[in-house]
């Protein structure tokens, strides 16, 4: 089993509000880098709510040719957040 501390991805600080075009850059410089760093290269599930900047259509696409495996959350789902119970 694997130590949670060594599974951390890059930490990105946010000044302002998110919306879909600075969602969609963090994945892009982020994402791959933090799946390389943790030496799970492609070999790994994607999450993200249905929250409206997860859902835009130019993340979709960009998951969809760069995510192998998204998870998908169905519509109007509980509040999935998995840190709660830990």
């Amino acid at each position: 089993m694997r130590n949670f501390i060594e599974e951390l991805g890059n930490l990105v600080f946010i000044d302002g509000i998110m919306n879909h075009s600075l969602y969609l850059n963090i994945l892009k410089n982020n994402l791959k880098l933090s799946a390389q760093n943790l030496g799970i290269g492609n070999n790994f599930i994607f999450n993200h709510d249905n929250d409206p900047k997860h859902t835009a259509l130019n993340v979709r696409l960009w998951c969809l040719y760069n995510c192998l495996q998204v998870l998908k959350t169905p519509p109007q789902s509980p509040d999935l957040n998995a840190i709660e119970h830990i």
